[in-house]
């Protein structure tokens, strides 16, 4: 009985490491982890389009440039505020090696009560919320790095409440003027969690297989 316990944990210890709710996951996906639907299972990002939209006061860039962001709800849908956010800025090529690396800093308003700035890969290189509150429209500042990086565009998953959520909501590109690379939106599929609860399931699936087998042949 010890083997098929040891044996049985490993499966399980195995589906905890590289289930659902990867730390850092959604700084790489920005899959919301933890939002549940009205039946308590995970929810998935809303297959209509987005009623929230993102508009930039540039659609270039050179070093250490500054650009105003503005995100707001149009009321599509009924929807007229959100309640969080998680945004970044993405290469506009989706065959470069970090293009889910998000690049540039953020700088929110002095007295900004309802976004934070994170740390994904490099210091304040994502924009998030800290409070839930009814927002109808937000602005703050992204800075290009020091040296440009090609042609780019702000992705956001943005939230009307913790059931109601779009991925993939995205701006204009941000052009590179140096850059000869034709730029191309890089989003990740909304379904992506799917993939991942299979692979949970078919683990638990195969520990449970392993158990009674283990409990035939070793009694």
């Amino acid at each position: 009985m010890t083997v098929i316990l040891f044996i049985v944990f490993l499966f399980v210890t195995s589906v905890s490491s590289h289930g659902l709710y990867v730390p850092g996951q959604s700084c790489v996906d920005m899959n919301p982890a933890g939002h549940l639907d009205s039946e308590g299972n995970k929810a998935f990002s809303q297959t209509v389009s987005s009623p929230y939209k993102i508009s930039i006061n540039s659609t270039t860039y050179t070093a250490n440039s500054v650009i105003e962001v503005f995100v707001y709800a149009n009321g599509d849908h009924g929807y007229d505020f959100y309640e969080g956010m998680l945004l970044q800025v993405r290469r506009a090529d989706c065959d470069h090696t970090s293009k889910d690396v998000s690049v540039g800093t953020f700088m929110l308003n002095t007295g900004e009560d309802f976004l934070t700035t994170m740390s994904c890969t490099n210091l304040d290189d994502t924009v998030g919320h800290m409070a839930h509150a009814h927002i109808y429209n937000r602005t703050f500042y992204w800075k290009a790095p020091p040296m440009t990086e090609g042609p780019l565009f702000i992705r956001a998953t943005i939230a009307r409440r913790q059931r109601t959520f779009w991925m993939n909501v995205v701006s204009e590109f941000i052009m590179d003027p140096g850059s000869s690379i034709t730029p191309e939106t890089c989003t990740e599929p909304p379904t992506t969690c799917s993939a991942k609860i299979h692979k949970m399931s078919m683990l638990l699936v195969l520990a449970m297989t392993v158990f009674i087998f283990l409990t035939f042949h070793l009694d």
